[in-house]
């Protein structure tokens, strides 16, 4: 798995904007969504991987590879 720092700025860029979407997608699929602070500060040993392929967009959190 690549690294988005990888990635030429433009498409850090696109993957930046493509995150914000997602967070709008989930929320309309799921409806309100209420999670503790804490949880939110508990994702520092994951990542979030992406990728679209034949019109379908697949993300998945993994752990971070130390």
């Amino acid at each position: 798995m690549s690294s988005i720092h990888d990635l030429s700025y433009e498409h850090q860029m696109v993957i930046e904007a493509m995150k914000s979407q997602l967070i709008i997608a989930l929320v309309r699929r799921l409806g309100i969504v209420e999670m503790p602070v804490a949880e939110i500060d508990s994702t520092g040993s994951s990542n979030l991987t992406m990728k679209a392929v034949d019109g379908v967009f697949t993300t998945e959190v993994v752990d971070k590879k130390r």
